[in-house]
């Protein structure tokens, strides 16, 4: 290397120093092919080279470069700096987690992803796909439910499930993402009168249904098909109101579930990941053992048409003709539905265990009394106790106040109660 080259090496060395040292920014500025005027900066620091083009003005610049020298000391105190997240970002987690759940569930639950995401999906859009989902706040939620409540073609009932879709979406996020990490999302709180869900299903409405299930009349065509397809609605019906299990668990239970010798069925959660052990209860031994001894079963599952994915389809199909037929009212305003069953069953344990709600928590499988409070109500039996326990209350406090009888009646008076004396205690 000459001598003149040398001496370009070594001013370029002492110039790219001093940079580092004073902390030298430099932007410039260029022309695009359209004569545009646009924005870069080049610049080196603590060992890197740092050099974007391409910003439309000069502060763009300059907060892209800031970020980019925070982002080199952070590193070098040992720090993990990650991009903010977007609305767009935390959709697509909150979609693919529905979607590997969805992957060993029924096609109903996969349809239902896809409706439930397309109006998540028009949240995003409304709010900014591109802005940070931390913005996101709770006037956000309470306006797209306030637009939700005003479509034709939606009821608050549905507003209020779909606001709870998109805030599952926000808590996904944050479960996912480190820059979320100590983020409250916002929570919108909107009640829902449920039309079938929490209705209480009569034994008289309950037993007609089974027997028109157990007993179809002769149809037209398909009588075999037909009657096969009712028997496995009636044994499913059967074991939902004795086990209080979801729709889905009951329709795809296989026999490794039933614990013969310990007497107890294991319920694996479809909505949670809370497993339970039920007794064998009731009639369920009888039933399932049944199915097996008629060869109604295979070698998996006591319901063999649980293989296909439209099986839940058709078991509710058989229990609204059926209840059609039996004059029953099934699917429609003021009636229930196959989960009322659920809530029927915790609601009967509420009552013949006097409330208790651990034993009655422990067969539903709820985890937490926030999710298992719309079970509690006040009962009569419990408002007898009550007002008895609080009478033994008032006559305990009218015994100190020189009156004999209840606190707040009359009473009679009573000798004054001679003063306690001092007594020494033993050291």
């Amino acid at each position: 290397m000459n001598e003149g080259n040398k001496r370009k090496r070594i001013r370029s060395l002492i110039t790219e120093q001093r940079q580092e040292v004073v902390g030298m920014r430099n932007f410039y500025q260029y022309k695009g092919n359209q004569n545009q005027t646009f924005h870069g900066y080049l610049r080196r620091y603590k060992g890197h080279r740092l050099q974007k083009k391409g910003f439309a003005s000069r502060s763009e610049a300059e907060k892209h470069l800031r970020n980019a020298l925070n982002d080199i000391d952070a590193e070098e105190r040992g720090e993990i700096r990650c991009k903010p997240t977007t609305a767009q970002e935390a959709f697509d987690i909150y979609r693919r987690k529905l979607d590997i759940r969805g992957r060993d569930k029924a096609q109903q639950y996969r349809h239902n992803v896809n409706s439930n995401c397309k109006v998540v999906k028009e949240f995003v859009d409304r709010f900014g796909p591109d802005r940070l989902i931390r913005e996101c706040t709770e006037e956000d939620l309470r306006e797209f439910y306030q637009i939700l409540c005003f479509k034709p073609t939606l009821n608050q009932n549905s507003a209020a499930v779909f606001i709870g879709r998109v805030q599952g979406m926000l808590k996904a996020a944050q479960a996912k993402k480190p820059d979320l990490i100590n983020w409250r999302w916002p929570k919108l709180t909107v009640k829902r009168k449920t039309d079938f869900e929490r209705r209480y299903v009569e034994m008289n409405e309950y037993k007609t249904l089974v027997d028109v299930l157990l007993d179809p009349p002769l149809a037209p065509s398909r009588r075999e098909e037909r009657k096969s397809l009712w028997r496995d609605a009636g044994d499913a019906m059967q074991l939902l109101r004795q086990t209080g299990g979801r729709f889905n668990e009951i329709l795809r239970i296989r026999l490794n579930q039933f614990h013969w010798s310990k007497g107890e069925v294991t319920l694996e959660a479809t909505k949670t990941e809370n497993e339970r052990d039920i007794p064998l209860w009731g009639t369920i031994r009888e039933i399932v053992q049944g199915r097996i001894r008629e060869g109604l079963t295979d070698d998996v599952y006591l319901f063999p048409r649980a293989r296909t994915e439209t099986f839940d389809n058709a078991i509710g199909r058989a229990y609204r003709k059926a209840a059609k037929l039996a004059k029953v009212n099934y699917g429609r305003e003021e009636g229930f539905t196959a989960h009322s069953l659920r809530h029927t069953f915790i609601t009967h344990l509420m009552e013949i265990t006097g409330n208790d709600a651990g034993t009655v928590m422990k067969y539903s499988g709820h985890k937490t009394l926030e999710s298992f409070s719309i079970y509690l109500r006040p009962t009569q039996n419990g408002r007898i106790l009550a007002t008895q326990g609080m009478k033994s209350v008032g006559h305990f406090l009218g015994t100190f106040s020189m009156q004999a009888g209840n606190a707040g009646d009359a009473g009679t008076e009573i000798e004054s109660v001679k003063p306690l004396k001092e007594q020494q205690v033993a050291s």
